[in-house]
């Protein structure tokens, strides 16, 4: 294949990927109405649409199951067949099908079609012949579905394996290219001034301002081309909902809000898996049954919410259901069960540090997970994932009145807000937006408690861990070992003035003193190269302006060794 015909099959698979999104929704609303004119004009208009572009580009499996479903909407749209139920079965397996074929474009999987093709082309011809000796006996139908279901098995509506598809290929509008192209072109100004500039006298700093802002103005313009509005991703939800709850027996509504946010596409790329285990988790383990909802003085359809909103640099997506909500009391029993914890450490924790749990690879994989009116299975991956990114996952619930799920990512991946410190000489950075202050306090507002420090942060007690004795642990492992995290305030002198940046993760705050702050800075990211990926401590490096690499910090991994540290120590005491 030569590029040209490469170049033209992204742009197919790009309008097409844009089809099928508006044949889900189409579909969903004729399913509740099978008199909807508009909606099966519509499905008409976009199977005609990829019938032609796909027959001019010799794509031809795709070519002929949309051309029988384009011949179908016709009769349809004509008033000469009667859409009922099992015809819309068949349309919608269709629609499944043309789904998986298009996508195969790209993957290069091989899709059987040619069974939903022919009991669709049969149930044409019955409907449309006269002659009930001319229509297709039931013999002839049921081998029909024979073979469907021979050739196209795993593609039924209760594949739960199924997940929402990306394009590669970005739409940017004109007016964005036009602006990214006017920067381009100051930048190439500039830089030929400067060289001319360079030649009779050396470059000033007062020089470079121009540079400094035409690059910043670049990067930005680049950052906004990645955004896509959240709905590109959200409106794919109504047939994610659909499923779940057709397998499920149960009967939910899905609610949309803050379509219009904007989101760096390849964050929302990141995402998508996660929130499609989320919707279906809260059909599935959220939402009660019709009866028992009804029982509980609630309304018999159930109702799951997917909103987006901002807060500063990060985009909160969340989503909410009106079920059964968690039982802390349930998980508590369990992550005992499962040898997690200890009967005392449980009981010591609040409900909503043993609520964290369902978040724990140990928790998720345990056999008794569905039998809680909470979630389970695959939460810790929808964690890493969020982690991934640079985000960090919230829970609230309450028992018979619901659950939410809020995932706190940030609005791009291209620039991370940090700031940046020295602990024994080396520079490294940590995520502004963790981070809630920068605070001096002396030696003397620190104290010991069990085998960590404590101090007090806005009347509150909070947890304190100087950096540097996480840093030098041989292991991370050896964080349990009475003492390490005290040996740096023992030889801290009594007067001594302390910086402590306090950061907030997962509802609880730190303390973390370094030896110097530096300066807030604005980074581009890079993961760790093995081996180095496997150092949980940090998530990532970045080149500073003076070309010396500075590794990047996980707040998450500080936080949970801090505050699991502390419980352990408390629960020794109390032995």
């Amino acid at each position: 294949m030569n590029s040209k015909e490469s170049e033209y099959r992204e742009l197919f698979l790009m309008e097409a990927r844009e089809n099928l999104e508006e044949l889900e929704r189409q579909f969903i609303k004729l399913e509740g109405n099978q008199k909807n004119k508009s909606a099966v004009k519509e499905i008409f208009r976009i199977m005609h649409t990829i019938k032609g572009n796909a027959m001019g580009l010799g794509l031809d499996a795709v070519a002929d199951l949309s051309h029988v479903m384009e011949d179908v909407m016709s009769a349809i749209k004509d008033g000469k067949v009667e859409l009922d139920d099992k015809l819309f079965q068949l349309l919608f397996r269709g629609n499944d099908k043309l789904t998986s074929l298009i996508n195969a474009i790209q993957t290069g999987e091989k899709v059987s079609f040619l069974g939903i093709k022919t009991s669709l082309s049969l149930h044409l011809k019955k409907a449309l012949e006269s002659a009930e000796e001319e229509a297709p006996t039931k013999e002839e139908e049921s081998q029909s579905e024979d073979k469907d279901q021979a050739q196209d098995h795993e593609e039924e509506v209760d594949d739960k394996s199924s997940t929402i598809s990306f394009s590669d290929v970005i739409q940017i509008p004109v007016k964005k290219m036009d602006e990214l192209m006017n920067e381009v072109g100051q930048l190439i100004i500039e830089r030929d001034r400067l060289l001319a500039m360079s030649i009779t006298k050396p470059l000033l700093h007062s020089d470079l301002e121009a540079l400094k802002r035409i690059t910043s103005d670049l990067q930005y313009s680049i950052m906004n081309s990645r955004m896509v509005q959240v709905g590109f991703l959200f409106n794919k939800f109504h047939r994610v909902l659909r499923d779940a709850a057709a397998i499920e027996g149960k009967k939910v509504q899905l609610e949309l809000k803050g379509t219009e946010i904007e989101i760096d596409r390849n964050v929302l790329k990141v995402m998508s898996d996660s929130l499609v285990h989320l919707v279906r988790n809260a059909v599935s383990h959220g939402i009660e049954e019709d009866t028992d909802r009804v029982k509980a003085g609630k309304d018999a359809v159930g109702k799951i919410t997917l909103s987006a909103t901002y807060e500063r640099d990060r985009v909160i997506i969340t989503v909410a259901d009106d079920g059964a909500g968690i039982s802390a009391k349930k998980i508590r029993k369990s992550i005992v069960d499962k040898g997690l914890v200890t009967a005392s450490m449980s009981e010591a924790m609040k409900d909503e540090e043993v609520i964290q749990y369902i978040f724990e690879a140990g928790f998720s994989n345990a056999k008794t997970v569905n039998e809680l009116s909470g979630r389970g299975v695959g939460m810790d991956v929808v964690k890493r994932a969020v982690e991934s990114v640079g985000g960090q996952v919230r829970i609230d619930t309450e028992e018979g009145k619901g659950t939410k799920v809020s995932l706190h990512v940030p609005v791009s991946l291209a620039l991370k807000s940090t700031m940046l410190f020295e602990v024994n000489s080396v520079q490294y950075l940590m995520a502004l937006s963790y981070t809630e202050s920068i605070v001096t306090l002396s030696k003397s507002a620190i104290h010991k408690l069990g085998g960590g420090l404590t101090t007090e942060y806005r009347d509150e007690p909070i947890m304190v861990v100087f950096l540097k004795d996480i840093l030098d642990l041989p292991h991370l492992r050896a964080i349990s070992e009475r003492g390490v995290l005290q040996r740096n305030y023992e030889l801290t002198e009594e007067d001594k003035e302390l910086e402590m940046l306090v950061v907030h993760y997962a509802g609880k705050t730190t303390g973390v003193i370094v030896d110097k702050v530096i300066q807030q800075m604005e980074i581009i990211e890079k993961p760790l190269a093995k081996p180095y990926n496997q150092i949980k401590l940090l998530s990532g490096t970045t080149i500073l302006g003076n070309g010396s690499v500075s590794p990047v910090i996980d707040v998450a991994v500080v936080t949970d060794l801090v505050h699991k540290n502390a419980l352990y120590w408390q629960l020794e005491e109390d032995k």
